[in-house]
């Protein structure tokens, strides 16, 4: 028996919610309110399995909040919730007190009657279990078909939704062994390099009080650049927004921290209309890229001038760091993994990156992302 092309645009409809959430969180949400769309089922749960084969979570469609904390206490997974467990196949009834594994309803609990579950199975295991409940005219053979396949939506997008958890937690741990590298390459050697200076102005006090005067001075802004080097690194550790922030906000934010890093107000440009061109997914990278070099000018140009412009330019994004700073040459070896940094992040993104930069004369870096875009045409 073939399914009625309402249903068909339900699961269509839930195949398209599902493709846009990213978050376990989000995706059983939207696991039971689809569901709960394409059947015409009142009321939608999932419930998933714990280790020792007991509900552990359960998300829940239909039923408010203030319906919920009267309830009181989750499933546990007894009656037709743990037949589902023990016995993992689609169950459809009528009547759900008189199926014989009935186990009745707390206190407060809306009336239930009509009864349709099937197993949720995501990467080759039994996650959990997609209950429906309460459909005018109840449920019949092709809302089992509809919930089989709704199940299986479920398990890809669960499944999806779990690796994305798994690579943001590997992005998160990579991105912390840099600042790591970063701290001891550069913070915790310019501290002992602090200390040491320190330790030998002590023996001066007696006989040179202007040599450990000229001392302390140093010391002091050497500990200026570090609180200022430490606070970079608390701003990289914030929650990572940057997809959902955009561009322009993102590029805004990133002035804002090297204005306080280096007390030098940057001057942003973004040509109008640049957002629309830009894919959220590319965002974060390039954000990143700009960051790393927003930081090595903190760091190291001590200019008085930095500019930051942004366009579209032949179906690729141009971002371009300009200051007046010290400059450096590109033979001398580099002390830290700044540049290396920004050069695995632009071949992450299959940019182009380029690096100019003269002693005494200020340094440019420019970044080609491409974006695939037709060209770009402005709106001012």
């Amino acid at each position: 028996m073939s399914l009625s092309d309402n249903r068909l645009r339900g699961l269509a409809d839930a195949a398209a919610a599902l493709a846009g959430e990213f978050t376990l969180d989000a995706v059983l949400q939207t696991i039971v309110a689809a569901a709960s769309s394409a059947t015409g089922a009142r009321y939608a749960a999932l419930g998933v399995i714990g280790e020792d084969d007991t509900i552990s979570r359960f998300v829940h469609h239909g039923i408010d909040d203030a319906t919920a904390r009267r309830i009181g206490h989750l499933p546990r997974g007894k009656g037709l919730l743990g037949l589902l467990i023990r016995d993992p196949r689609i169950i459809r009834t009528e009547n759900i007190a008189a199926h014989p594994a009935s186990y009745g309803f707390p206190p407060n609990h809306p009336s239930m009657d009509g009864f349709l579950g099937a197993p949720v199975r995501s990467r080759g295991r039994a996650y959990g279990n997609l209950y429906l409940t309460e459909k005018a005219g109840g449920f019949d053979e092709r809302d089992e078909e509809l919930i089989a396949v709704l199940a299986a939506q479920a398990g890809a997008a669960i499944e999806n939704a779990e690796l994305a958890e798994r690579l943001q937690s590997l992005a998160v741990q990579d991105e912390r062994d840099r600042i790591s590298r970063d701290l001891h390459d550069g913070v915790i050697q310019t501290v002992f390099s602090i200390g040491m200076g320190l330790e030998s102005a002590r023996s001066l006090t007696a006989t040179d009080p202007q040599r450990v005067d000229e001392r302390l001075d140093q010391a002091v802004d050497a500990l200026d650049g570090v609180i200022r080097e430490l606070r970079n690194y608390i701003f990289q550790l914030r929650p990572n927004q940057a997809a959902g922030m955009g561009l322009s906000r993102g590029l805004a934010e990133l002035a804002r921290e090297y204005e306080v890093n280096a007390l030098v107000r940057p001057h942003l440009e973004l040509r109008t209309g640049t957002d629309a061109h830009v894919p959220a997914a590319v965002v974060p990278d390039l954000l990143q890229v700009v960051r790393e070099a927003l930081s090595n000018a903190a760091k190291h140009a001590n200019a008085s001038t930095l500019t930051i412009t942004g366009q579209v330019e032949e179906q690729r994004i141009a971002i371009q760091i300009t200051d007046d700073g010290a400059g450096f040459d590109a033979a001398t070896p580099r002390v830290g993994r700044g540049l290396d940094n920004m050069r695995e992040r632009a071949d992450a993104l299959g940019a182009e990156l380029n690096v100019i930069s003269t002693p005494g004369q200020g340094t440019t870096v420019r970044l080609l992302v491409p974006i695939g875009t037709e060209e770009a045409t402005w709106s001012g």
